[in-house]
């Protein structure tokens, strides 16, 4: 995946966590799936129009749960449909907010899509390069993975 296309989607998962859950994220290293990450929930967001790929992003369960209780403003303590909706709407909205900057490109973005303890690349394209990118927060640590076809 092109760097003009990927920068979009940091971009808007930092400004997303900013504005929704008054959190600080960090980006990590960048680096090439060859292992699947541990995850328990994923927040799985395809993209089409002029170029087509998907973003990922991919919790442990006590981020997953912390995120979750921020965004709802009440205390969750267990993997359930409200976690599964909260991690839902925040992939959404990044997508969006990615969507927004690369206004010279045609993009739909579908409805996300919610996996449990499944590694969401074994839903990515299989012959397109998967970009990991690490993020670190006072809330918890996760995984944002990215492919372009």
């Amino acid at each position: 995946m092109k760097a003009e296309h990927i920068n979009p989607f940091l971009k808007s998962t930092i400004e997303t966590f900013s504005i929704m859950l008054n959190t600080a994220i960090k980006p990590g290293k960048p680096y090439l799936l060859k292992e699947h990450n541990s995850v328990d929930i994923s927040g799985i967001i395809s993209i089409s129009g002029d170029i087509t790929g998907m973003l990922a992003l991919a919790y442990p369960l006590s981020t997953a749960l912390r995120i979750s209780s921020k965004f709802l403003s009440e205390e969750i303590k267990e993997l359930n449909s409200k976690v599964s909706d909260s991690i839902g709407e925040l992939s959404n909205i990044c997508a969006g907010f990615a969507k927004k900057d690369l206004k010279n490109l045609h993009l739909y973005i579908s409805l996300p899509r919610i996996v449990r303890n499944q590694n969401p690349a074994v839903d990515m394209p299989k012959d397109a390069p998967i970009m990991c990118i690490p993020f670190e927060s006072d809330i918890g640590n996760f995984v944002m993975e990215i492919c372009q076809n």
